[in-house]
């Protein structure tokens, strides 16, 4: 996130948090730091539409830094780390009471209610507590060079934080006439509009300016009416990555140590294979002794052998001189039979490397899913469900009794899918998105649909209605036996094919 798109964040944040209530802090993972807060009555957040809580997600740390609010949070871990407990004696409970912003640092300052220190969010080191600064102090607005002085000195970003190396390359690269433009619009203290780009539905930047000429090749610039909705784009698919990536990291470590494994290994065959052929080679001169054998003296020691070409030329063959002349030849003809040997042998040893590579690439270069985090093998192992992949690649999970109805309703995440046949009884199925802002195709909500009524009272129709709404908004029966649910919000009613080919996109156990 650029300082100047921070600049216009901090001050739609200045709206929304004064008067929130701490309620918890979590550090899922390192280098990313969620607060929740409570929000006062009657407060909207842009984009956290009905949320009473919502969540500020920060990053630190190296990699892109992002700042944003969702109505969701990341996954947590079982116990918290006791960074956040500490975190958490100091703030919980106490409200915001205002905001302090450096933001060509991108430094923000939370200040609270009550006795006690202030929170200190910087991208660069891990949430601080502080003490709260004066309520007259103003940080210094940062000076302006002028534009030929930005785009010519690379390391202008050191005296002037907010025109970072990205900023700069991106004003150089405008034609003369526009730089000057596109720079005044960036000194306004206002945005002219909130901007996020992407590419491939990876974020890449936000600005709070709409840069002229045709975009990067593969990259879509999309608008959002508030700086907040535009962050919370930008953060999202980062935020959950990072947790989510974090969790496979152990697994991904693993693959790329078995690459280095193989690529020595192969790099040592090859040194292998070069030393083989060589004691091959060698059967050459075994031969030549032996075809002069019955002219020298076999026992005797000596250093060298001199044979005489058919052109009249000699050519001196090196021996060992601890070894006779005959000693010499069988050692040769042993070295290139030994040479045969170790040249079969590194054949096959090549064989299954090459097979290894095959493996590790399949694992290394598999259609990147958007649930591979939330597979079957993270926090849903052991649930006795089915495991579908749809077209799409978005892993779906269906219940094979009440139980694993009920298990997977407890363990999915809140904005995860929920399918279920209209109006009868059926299964839970479940579709995973590794965050909330995740869109899921058309044809992979109707294919989770149809896995729904395959599973319920309507499997021998041609068509059945079939309910989607959030995991967040089904609610479990106090009391009720397993899988009976009530939901509170409906985001709509599929009408899907009850078609058996849908469950080849089963997942091999």
């Amino acid at each position: 996130m650029e300082a100047v798109f921070f600049r216009v964040l901090i001050r739609e944040l200045a709206g929304v948090l004064p008067g929130a209530r701490v309620e918890k802090i979590f550090l899922p993972v390192p280098n990313v730091f969620t607060l929740s807060l409570y929000l006062p009555s009657g407060r909207v957040v842009p984009g956290c539409p009905g949320k009473k809580t919502v969540h500020l997600h920060a990053r630190y740390g190296t990699g892109r830094f992002f700042l944003f609010l969702s109505g969701a949070k990341t996954a947590q871990p079982d116990r918290a780390p006791g960074q956040a407990m500490r975190l958490r004696k100091h703030l919980r409970g106490r409200r915001v009471q205002r905001l302090v912003p450096d933001w060509p640092n991108r430094r923000l300052t939370l200040v609270f209610t009550g006795d006690g220190p202030a929170l200190v969010l910087d991208p660069r080191s891990f949430p601080a507590l502080a003490e709260a600064p004066a309520p007259d102090a103003t940080p210094a607005e940062p000076g302006w060079p002028d534009i030929e002085t930005v785009t010519g000195d690379p390391d202008i970003w050191q005296a002037h934080p907010q025109l970072s190396p990205g900023l700069r390359r991106r004003l150089a690269a405008l034609p003369r006439n526009e730089r000057q433009a596109v720079y005044d619009r960036l000194q306004a203290d206002a945005a002219e509009g909130y901007f996020l780009e992407r590419k491939g539905g990876e974020p890449l930047a936000l600005w709070p300016v709409a840069w002229p000429g045709k975009p990067q090749a593969g990259v879509e610039t999309i608008a959002f009416p508030t700086a907040l909705e535009a962050a919370a784009a930008f953060g999202l698919p980062l935020a959950f990555g990072e947790v989510s990536g974090r969790r496979d990291a152990p697994e991904a470590d693993a693959v790329a140590a078995r690459v280095r494994r193989r690529q020595r290994a192969l790099a040592k065959l090859d040194a292998d294979e070069a030393r083989m052929r060589a004691f091959i080679a060698r059967k050459a001169e075994a031969d030549r002794i032996a075809a002069h054998l019955h002219l020298l003296d076999k026992t005797s020691k000596i250093p060298e052998l001199f044979f005489t070409n058919d052109d009249g030329t000699e050519t001196a063959l090196p021996l060992d001189p601890a070894l006779t002349i005959l000693g010499n030849m069988q050692k040769l003809y042993h070295l290139a039979a030994k040479g045969q040997r170790g040249l079969a042998a590194i054949a096959a040893r090549r064989r299954d490397l090459q097979g290894e590579k095959k493996d590790l690439q399949g694992r290394e270069h598999a259609p990147a899913s958007p649930q591979s985090a939330a597979g079957a093998s993270g926090s849903l192992k052991g649930v006795a469900a089915h495991a579908y992949r749809t077209s799409d690649g978005f892993l779906a999970l269906r219940g094979k009794n009440a139980k694993a109805n009920d298990q997977l309703l407890r363990l999915a995440n809140a904005y995860d899918l929920w399918f279920h046949v209209a109006d009868g009884p059926g299964t839970h199925v479940i579709l995973r998105r590794d965050h909330p802002g995740r869109e899921v195709p058309r044809r992979s909500l109707e294919e989770a649909a149809g896995l729904a009524a395959l599973a319920s009272y309507a499997a021998k129709a041609g068509t059945a209605d079939v309910w989607l709404a959030r995991v967040g908004d089904v609610r479990r029966i106090k009391g009720g036996a397993p899988g009976q649910v009530t939901v509170t919000r409906m985001l709509e009613t599929l009408r899907a094919a009850v078609d058996p080919a849908l469950e080849n996109l089963r997942e091999l156990a």
